[in-house]
């Protein structure tokens, strides 16, 4: 017989608890800082009890790193989607980019909890940076390669340097949306990246 502890609340499936745990627990830790967001509060705002939270991640800080890697993972899917379409490197760094501003600003909550790993908060479990950063970098750097290889980027280019460039301007982007509220216009990835591959000189 089941433990009742563990148990998810009636008509939802065991299987999603578990990512309903990891969107509650992203939201409060986003909104509320780490020391705040207590797991009481995540069981509740999931539907569960503390023992089931207990059961499926062992631990407050285990349940922090669970959430930032989720986002990662996320983010990852979501670039390489957009990297998958049809069509010259420039149109698929745009539908990447754009897969991502659009997700980011429907949900906000997954990047405001991964830039408060670069700043932590008393007790919060250090996190390297880099577990989130790299899949991006990595695609990117892909896709840049690809664009070498074709012909469509010029081989004299420093590969590091134009990946910094154009996730930079992305992370600016994002910084603007997280601490100043400030919109991503629909037509921001296509900008940055005619930037990126035209530059601002006449």
């Amino acid at each position: 017989m089941p433990d009742s502890s563990t148990t998810p609340r009636q008509g939802s499936p065991q299987g999603e608890l578990r990512p309903r745990i990891l969107e509650a627990a992203t939201r409060l830790f986003a909104e509320l800082g780490y020391a705040q967001a207590s797991m009481r509060a995540v069981a509740e705002a999931a539907g569960c009890t503390k023992p089931a939270l207990y059961y499926h991640f062992g631990s407050k800080d285990a349940l922090f790193g669970e959430a930032v890697r989720a986002q990662g993972a996320r983010w990852s899917e979501l670039i390489q989607k957009g990297h998958a379409v049809s069509g010259t490197v420039q149109e698929r760094l745009v539908a990447g980019i754009s897969l991502f501003f659009e997700f980011i600003q429907k949900d906000p909550h997954g990047l405001r909890l991964v830039y408060s790993i670069i700043s932590p908060d008393e007790g919060q479990p250090i996190l390297d940076p880099e577990q989130v950063r790299s899949a991006p970098i990595e695609l990117t750097r892909a896709l840049m390669q690809e664009g070498i290889d074709s012909g469509e980027i010029r081989s004299d280019l420093s590969l590091e340097d134009a990946i910094l460039a154009l996730l930079g301007m992305v992370d600016q982007r994002c910084r603007q949306l997280v601490f100043e509220g400030v919109p991503i216009p629909a037509d921001c990835p296509q900008r940055l990246v005619d930037i990126f591959f035209h530059g601002v000189s006449s």
